[in-house]
């Protein structure tokens, strides 16, 4: 079943019948638990950063929707206007794994889903200063591919996340100069103003 079909599936089981005359391409949404509350995009509306999210809100307008395909978390520093980024195991350690809840609408989609290691594809903003000899550092230093998860129009998500010691199994407590956030990476139905207005 292709990324197309899914969302058309769903659409249809929620009878938007007029999504499938809107225009669908790569896009990703993301977003920084800057308060260290343990979740991600619930406080979207109240940042107004680039460098923190590309959201106002964490729901999609009628005719909007993500199939999620990655989700990937990356660290920044607290001071949000630099958009520093911080390598994920040079601050939690080489024994670290993200444990997280995505959860769409009231229903837990993905449940305790472990995601280890660091690196993966450079696909967005890279920086530098991390690297030795200049090695370029990917922003998104822990990813999960291949989920296939679609968030449908006018539903609110979240992503809930804990860090665990995978050795000790201890909750290792976040880094109070970072801050951990999130992209959900996919195919996204965006409005096509030519058939929506």
């Amino acid at each position: 079943m292709t990324a197309q079909d899914k969302i058309l599936y769903v659409a249809n089981k929620l009878g938007l019948t007029s999504l499938k005359d809107m225009q669908a391409s790569t896009g990703a949404v993301y977003d920084c638990d800057s308060e260290n509350s343990g979740q991600i995009f619930t406080s979207a509306a109240r940042h107004v950063n680039p460098a923190v999210t590309n959201l106002n809100t964490n729901q999609f307008e009628v005719n909007e929707a993500l199939l999620v395909e990655t989700i990937g978390f990356y660290i920044n520093d607290v001071e949000e206007s630099t958009g520093t980024v911080r390598n994920f195991q040079k601050t939690y350690g080489s024994n670290a794994v993200i444990v997280f809840d995505l959860i769409i609408g009231n229903k837990r989609t993905m449940v305790q889903t472990p995601v280890f290691g660091a690196g993966g594809p450079y696909t967005f903003a890279n920086n530098a200063e991390d690297g030795p000899n200049g090695q370029v550092i990917p922003r998104h230093q822990v990813y999960l591919e291949g989920a296939g998860i679609l968030i449908p129009p006018q539903i609110q998500w979240s992503v809930e996340y804990r860090i665990f010691n995978v050795v000790t199994g201890a909750v290792i407590p976040f880094e109070a100069e970072a801050n951990l956030g999130c992209y959900l990476f996919g195919t996204r139905v965006l409005l096509n103003f030519n058939t929506s207005i």
